[in-house]
């Protein structure tokens, strides 16, 4: 049985991702301020700075053709790398034949692509590369947002990310430091494992007492959400009768379309626990990869990280998460000290 300590019913739910995302799924994204500019680069490099925006997400610059620098987030749960029409615009960029079908939690639709001569970010390029235009995202243009990294460039990077120096480093296959990353939580990542198309999304598990849920690690969104599929029988299902008892009173005519907020007194996903953890309840019924609600389905956002380092070998599929600094007290007096 799932234990959870508090609800909270939301009739005007804030999904904090962007809408249409490449070629798959991506969550929403809420954007507010605006953040600092990059600094400017000479030379490539390994290692670049990132900017985290308003809810934690992580962006990095990139060039297309000779541009200036641009504004582009990492997004695990995004399959195909992305600008919006504005940046098209300001580019100059036309589009080509092609079209792609973006799918998303609440919205879907076919979308333009154009090819770019060269996509790079550190020392990465990427020639020829096709990129989906997305519509504009008034939020994300606050936050100057110009575009999406999806996994179609990522995944065969790896990405170590570091908050004391705000940087990641960006490789190819490099090998990796054994006392480094000795003490991280090591969680294995994998193939969608329904019968669906996979889309070159990676996924781990979540447990919930004795639920093992399939769960998509998605960079992009500050927020986790699990799909009312996952909790059937649950004490959180039983709310879900309730939302619709309170919609059918309220004289709604809409489509009924249940959200609530849950706090889970105690989760794994990958096999780190999670204590207390938040979690919004939602249909996906517009998400492909778990068949369009179907299956039961956990998206984990960004915000299982909780602010630490952490190491995304998407070239070996796996996921290294900084172990959280402990209190060390002293009398009266405590301190933060890392491991």
């Amino acid at each position: 049985m799932i234990a959870y300590l508090r609800t909270n019913y939301l009739k005007h739910m804030v999904f904090n991702k962007l809408f249409y995302l490449c070629a798959c799924c991506i969550s929403c994204l809420c954007i507010g301020l605006t953040t600092p500019a990059f600094a400017n680069t000479t030379s490539p490099s390994n290692t670049v700075p990132f900017v985290r925006m308003e809810h934690g997400q992580y962006t990095i610059e990139v060039q297309i053709n000779d541009s200036a620098p641009l504004k582009f987030m990492i997004d695990t749960a995004a399959s195909r790398t992305s600008i919006f029409e504005k940046t098209k615009v300001r580019l100059g960029f036309g589009v080509n034949s092609s079209q792609h079908y973006i799918n998303g939690m609440t919205n879907s639709g076919y979308r333009p692509g154009t090819t770019v001569d060269t996509l790079s970010f550190g020392k990465q390029v990427f020639k020829n590369h096709n990129i989906v235009i997305l519509k504009d995202w008034q939020k994300a243009q606050a936050e100057g947002l110009d575009g999406i990294l999806g996994m179609d460039v990522l995944n065969d990077l790896v990405l170590a990310f570091s908050h004391i120096s705000s940087t990641v480093k960006i490789r190819k296959k490099p090998h990796l430091s054994k006392s480094k990353y000795n003490g991280w939580k090591k969680i294995r990542l994998e193939d969608n494992p329904y019968p669906v198309e996979k889309f070159g999304l990676l996924y781990t598990y979540t447990q919930f007492g004795d639920l093992h849920i399939p769960t998509l690690f998605d960079t992009g969104s500050n927020f986790s959400a699990i799909n009312w599929m996952s909790v059937k029988g649950t004490k959180i299902a039983k709310e879900r009768r309730r939302l619709r008892e309170e919609w059918i009173v309220q004289g709604s005519i809409d489509e009924f379309k249940p959200h609530m907020r849950v706090e889970i007194e105690e989760t794994h996903i990958g096999g780190m626990r999670l204590r207390y953890h938040e979690f919004i309840v939602m249909n996906f019924e517009k998400f492909p990869v778990n068949k369009f609600g179907t299956y039961p389905l956990v998206i984990a956002g960004i915000d299982i990280i909780d602010g630490r380092d952490f190491m995304l070998d998407l070239a070996n599929d796996y996921l290294y998460i900084a172990p959280k600094s402990r209190k060390i007290k002293f009398g009266k007096r405590s301190k933060n000290k890392n491991r």
